[in-house]
């Protein structure tokens, strides 16, 4: 039976630092906080928002299945973090995430989400535990020397008096399959920049910034003409863009901005 992680398995983390299926691209590629660093916190204070949990397993190489979740205060939704040891087809997984799901729930979250490649091992896995699928995306990381274009277009930080507005734009243009799941942000849950045109806003960038670099969640009115100078000039005010890498996520329904990326992998 799956059981929180306890001090004396710790020193059996070792085994799986280079064997983990990471199931959050948020917290791996922004804030990326260890498999130990993460453990300890989880173990000392819920108040963390890690929450890890073990199972039994009779082998050699390792004692144990482990995974783990993460939740902010802010968050409805756990997200999970990681499963290991990875390339295991391992029946466990599912007491693993049945744990991970009741401490989640404990701690107030409502459901547990997660990021898979289609077809792939770790997307079997959450299957047969009862994850089912919401929504497709892609992930680009922006190359260092990227043109940041001129800035014409106006992104500017998003303030309180504007969160009504973008929790507006967030209910009208993301599909309503996706708030099921990823409610619609509010108050304080809301940063990031917004884009204004002839008095209207007409896109908003929701970010995350950690240690090793930004993720934005771009949304965007889809009859927007000049995709890229929206784009371009987006780069442009991010504040901090020097200090690591920058991430942009899109869901697959937003298919002009893909367009708009593809083209610029190929020149």
């Amino acid at each position: 039976m799956a059981r929180p992680l306890v001090w004396k398995d710790l020193a059996a983390l070792s085994r799986f630092r280079k064997h983990i299926m990471y199931l959050d691209n948020e917290l791996r590629l922004i804030y990326n906080p260890g498999l130990f660093s993460s453990s300890v916190l989880s173990i000392l204070t819920i108040s963390s928002g890690f929450c890890t949990a073990v199972e039994q397993i009779d082998s050699a190489k390792y004692p144990f299945l482990i995974g783990q979740v993460f939740r902010t205060a802010v968050d409805h939704s756990a997200r999970l973090s990681y499963l290991a040891p990875e390339g295991q087809d391992h029946p466990g997984f599912s007491a693993v995430l049945a744990q991970l799901t009741t401490m989640a729930g404990e701690g107030g979250a409502l459901q547990i989400l997660a990021e898979v490649d289609q077809n792939s091992l770790e997307e079997s896995l959450l299957a047969r535990a009862g994850f089912r699928p919401y929504a497709e995306q892609r992930i680009w990381k922006l190359p260092q020397r990227f043109n940041y274009g001129t800035g014409k277009k106006a992104w500017v930080p998003i303030t309180p008096r504007e969160f009504d507005q973008v929790t507006a734009i967030y209910q009208r243009l993301v599909p309503s399959q996706i708030q099921r799941v990823e409610i619609p942000p509010t108050g304080n849950s809301i940063q990031g920049l917004l884009c204004w045109e002839a008095g209207e806003i007409v896109g908003v960038a929701l970010t995350r910034f950690g240690p090793r670099g930004i993720m934005a969640d771009l949304i965007l009115e889809p009859d927007l003409n000049e995709l890229d100078d929206y784009l371009g000039a987006l780069f442009f005010h991010m504040p901090y863009k020097r200090s690591g890498d920058i991430y942009l996520k899109i869901r697959t329904y937003q298919q002009q901005i893909i367009s708009v990326l593809e083209r610029g992998e190929a020149s």
